[in-house]
């Protein structure tokens, strides 16, 4: 096949080669930051643990000194607000109108009775101590500005409003909080809810408050905004870089969950950002502590994720200590990761990550090549011919096009597209090339036995799948970027990869088996047919599992089916380093496996429907290299494994195949099969006929 390629197109092969060269220099360097880049942060949410040491009667600060021993590293604390202040015993508020009734019922207290008289309706009185006081007035500032608080009598302060939203401002993080944890050998992460309005200077203030704390932060926001959205995120994000901080951004998998500016300050806070894993109180409520270990243990090990927001579990079975079963859950999820080689620590956010532009160059170069190699195979199996200069002027064109958009620094859509085209050239090729009908050509005449059947079918599947990976490798190096990596960007053609490459070994059997007339007139007549009943189930049924195999792609797709496959899925998380994706192992590869036993065995009939289904193994196989946020090594492991599993299946089906050829019309292998059909006829044999339908 190389050689009738070299023959015909010698420019395109060595540029595909140089762009494979190219696409391993990249990964290289990927592969090193990933190794790199190990350390995961466990860190708990300061309220919840509170909670569940105040539920239990125990003390908060010994809580954290166990749990830093069991591999937490961080406490996240919220922002300070008049609420949660007053909740926890530390001050104390009343509204001017309350106050004044208080007064006239002489049940004001004595701070505030001696400003009886000077109290204002609509005014917010708090009273503690001068250090809380000093540090409310600040926090207030910040969002209404110097005069909307001030000292009105000893151990009183008069804030201008009152109302919920005044009670939940953030005013920032306590110095007592984050002294408490430290003291137990933890970090502390901020949750800052967004502010309603901002004084001149007031963000400013905010972050130097921050600052004069002495901890690089890494900021998780509270709610279902960031801070500075919508008209400051720019602000904040500048002031992220300049305090060296880092934005934690949560992943979330529902558009519902997505924190309102997130995408913005990422990507202006870039490189400063940091993959946050949690599981809200309503999915934990739905999950076991095993469950919910295995979820974390994941993020960091599939998705680069390196904090993990853990929650406890605030009930338990009766008669288990719910503080020493949480404890042992957190450690739990510490073992794990440490037995997977990671680092418990502090987080960092992932080093800037780039392509340097003349190895990107030949990747791009690579891709187009193998973008017009495959669109000259697809030529010649449907029976249209592309000329040369077509072929070398797209190429040409294309390459122009890659060197004007690095030298306009907007690179990012056009290596999509080059990653596209990459990511359906080679399984187009691969199918094309070693599916056996896929050409006119390659019918294959020798039926081989029962051994040499299972031999070539096992070889055909990973020769193809070598072929698909090598798209892969060239996908993985295409979108090294750090914004691929983070998954702030995300590899937009994964409907069209799924697919074009289907459709395309469907035309391309369909027009082998339809000889000289071409595919295009079979069709046709196809179109003309009445619709059956039974035909239009079967295209119904057909239609559904398409849908839902495309609405099963990403990371945001439809669920899981049930439980069910939740436990296979879980046993082969425990099992395998690397889980192997279920519609490559289960259903692609088997099937690809018993579409080249199919052609082997003469049953034409049945190759283009079988082979269509195996052509999903070969499209998700790349479609996994194209998850950039996943390491690389990961992807490799993964896709060996779902090899190796695939592979054993498709040998119990053509196994089972072989076993029953009889009843399917399948011919014996030996001497008398592996004549062709022109030297059965001149024997005075038959042609064995295909199954019929």
């Amino acid at each position: 096949m190389w050689r009738r390629l070299w023959h015909r197109f010698p420019a395109l092969v060595l540029c595909i080669a140089a762009g494979l060269a190219a696409s391993g220099v990249l990964l290289v360097s990927r592969v090193a930051v990933e190794r790199s880049y190990r350390t995961v942060e466990i860190t708990i949410d300061g309220d919840d643990w509170a909670t569940l040491a105040r539920l239990r009667g125990g003390d908060r600060n010994a809580l954290y000194g166990d749990l830093y021993q069991h591999g937490v590293r961080s406490v996240t604390i919220y922002a300070a607000s008049l609420r949660r202040l007053s909740d926890g015993g530390l001050i104390t508020f009343n509204a001017g109108s309350d106050a004044i009734d208080a007064a006239r019922a002489e049940t004001l207290a004595p701070a505030l009775a001696r400003l009886t008289g000077r109290l204002r309706v609509n005014a917010t009185y708090v009273q503690g101590s001068p250090e809380l006081l000093e540090f409310i007035r600040g926090g207030i500032a910040m969002q209404r500005g110097a005069d909307a608080a001030k000292l009105v009598g000893p151990g009183v302060l008069e804030i201008a409003g009152r109302g919920r939203d005044l009670e939940d401002l953030s005013l920032g993080m306590l110095p007592a909080e984050v002294d408490a944890a430290r003291r137990a050998h933890l970090a502390t992460e901020p949750r800052v809810r967004n502010f309603r309005e901002v004084a001149p200077g007031g963000l400013d203030a905010f972050f130097e408050s921050l600052g004069r704390l002495d901890q690089a932060f890494t900021m998780i926001f509270d709610r279902d905004q960031v801070l500075g959205y919508d008209a400051l995120v720019p602000d904040v994000a500048a002031a992220i870089k300049a305090h060296e901080f880092a934005f934690g951004r949560i992943e979330a998998f529902t558009a519902r969950r997505r924190q309102k500016g997130e995408e913005q300050l990422a990507l202006l806070a870039a490189p400063h950002v940091i993959r946050v894993f949690s599981l809200a109180p309503e999915e934990l409520a739905g999950l076991t502590p095993a469950q919910a270990r295995d979820k974390y243990v994941l993020a960091a090990h599939e998705r680069n994720v390196r904090i993990l927001y853990v929650r406890p579990f605030l009930t338990t079975s009766a008669g288990v200590d719910p503080i020493q079963a949480n404890i042992e859950y957190v450690s739990s999820i510490a073992d794990e990761l440490t037995h997977s080689g990671y680092k418990l620590g502090k987080a960092v956010p992932l080093p800037s990550v780039g392509t340097p532009a003349p190895w990107f160059a030949l990747a791009a170069l690579g891709a187009l090549a193998a973008g017009a190699l495959a669109a000259v195979e697809t030529g010649d199996a449907l029976g249209y011919g592309l000329r040369p200069a077509w072929i070398y002027g797209g190429v040409a064109a294309g390459f122009a096009i890659t060197l004007a958009t690095m030298a306009l620094h907007h690179v990012t859509l056009w290596r999509e597209a080059l990653a596209l085209l990459a990511a359906l050239a080679f399984p187009i090729l691969a199918m094309l090339w070693f599916v056996p009908g896929a050409r006119r050509e390659t019918w294959p005449e020798v039926r081989p036995g029962g051994r040499a059947l299972l031999a070539r079918s096992v070889a055909g599947l990973w020769v193809m799948s070598a072929v698909s990976a090598l798209g892969g490798v060239m996908v993985a190096a295409l979108l090294a970027e750090w914004a691929f990596m983070m998954e702030m960007r995300l590899f937009l053609g994964v409907k069209v990869l799924i697919v074009l490459p289907v459709v395309i070994v469907g035309l391309a059997v369909a027009a082998a088996q339809a000889g000289p007339e071409g595919v295009w007139p079979r069709v046709r007549e196809w179109l003309r047919q009445p619709l059956r009943l039974e035909y239009g189930i079967l295209l119904i049924l057909i239609g559904g599992a398409a849908l839902f195999a495309l609405g099963r792609t990403g990371n945001t797709g439809l669920p899981a089916l049930g439980g069910l496959e939740v436990k296979v899925r879980t046993v082969l998380e425990r099992v395998f380093v690397a889980r192997p994706r279920t519609k490559e192992f289960l259903v692609g590869h088997p099937a690809m496996m018993l579409a080249i036993a199919l052609a082997f065995l003469g049953a034409k009939r049945w190759v283009l429907p079988v082979a269509m289904v195996g052509a999903v193994g070969q499209t998700n196989l790349v479609d996994s290299f194209s998850h950039i946020h996943t390491p690389l090594v990961y992807v490799v492991e993964r896709t060996v494994y779902a090899l190796v599993i695939g592979s054993l299946i498709g040998a119990i089906l053509v196994g089972a195949l072989w076993w029953s050829r009889r009843w399917w019309h399948l011919p014996a292998g030996g001497r008398e099969a592996a004549l062709g059909p022109e030297r059965q006829e001149a024997a005075g044999r038959p042609e064995v006929p295909g199954p019929t339908a």
